[in-house]
């Protein structure tokens, strides 16, 4: 366990998520919570690496094209190639706002960046997006003027849907073009162990995720151009490629797309 990972005896969706990425924010309850799940659902780490493979792909690829500014909604802890790191070694010098809605992942990530200039970690909602938006310190930090890259990885799924869709149309409202927005979605589609995670008594700790397919997402992208090869299997994609197999072909537990605004 890392200095910065209190050992309060409840297990951590943030810090979970970090022992199953290889990293060292979490406690012993967490790993006792992870393993006992993976009983259930021995795929989840990979589906855990597989969004971390999509992010990294999103902001080498937006850095590259100039983008320096970076909110993260449903962010968890910024460990293993975190958004301002990759975007870093990009070659931009990135302005990075976290978001998370549980208190303690707040005060965790906020130890673990702190001093890093450009770097900032809020609470919030990603059901409020208009909220998060207009907390002080996103604004101190994201100049709205300018394109942000808004991610939203691994996260939707646990929010109901006219929520999500208010915060994605937010996000398009308050953003200016050449901005864009990255989404993962998760999917049981050749997948059947993924249903029984959701059916998994998750101790308080998950929410049940809410598995949702393109077609039911496509209106949350109304006035965003999506871009190719538009939703693939999520740590598959990469940009300018023809459409590639989906989720059903490939295994993948998540679908992830990209769109920038128009």
């Amino acid at each position: 366990m890392a200095d910065g990972a209190a050992d309060d005896g409840v297990p951590s969706m943030a810090r979970t998520f970090d022992f199953m990425i290889g990293g060292t924010e979490y406690t012993e309850v967490d790993r006792e919570f992870t393993e006992a799940a993976l009983d259930v659902f021995p795929g989840l780490p990979q589906m855990c690496l597989d969004l971390r493979v999509f992010s990294r792909a999103v902001v080498t690829h937006l850095a590259g094209r100039g983008v320096d500014q970076f909110l993260e909604l449903g962010s968890g802890l910024p460990t293993v190639r975190p958004v301002h790191e990759v975007a870093g070694a990009a070659g931009v010098r990135p302005r990075v706002v976290y978001v998370d809605v549980e208190a303690r992942t707040v005060h965790h990530a906020r130890r673990l960046v702190a001093g890093i200039d450009g770097v900032a970690v809020v609470r919030g909602d990603v059901g409020d997006a208009a909220g998060v938006l207009a907390d002080p310190v996103v604004r101190a930090t994201i100049d709205l003027a300018r394109p942000v890259a808004v991610l939203a990885l691994g996260v939707l799924h646990y929010a109901a849907a006219p929520a999500v869709e208010r915060s994605v149309h937010a996000i398009r409202d308050a953003t200016v073009p050449g901005s864009a927005l990255a989404v993962s979605a998760m999917t049981d589609l050749a997948r059947p162990d993924i249903a029984e995670w959701v059916a998994y008594a998750h101790r308080g700790l998950y929410y049940p995720p809410q598995l949702r397919d393109p077609g039911a997402m496509a209106p949350w992208l109304s006035g965003w151009d999506v871009v190719p090869p538009g939703w693939v299997s999520a740590p598959h994609w990469a940009p300018g490629l023809p459409a590639a197999p989906g989720p059903a072909q490939t295994g993948s537990g998540h679908w992830g797309v990209l769109a920038t605004r128009v």
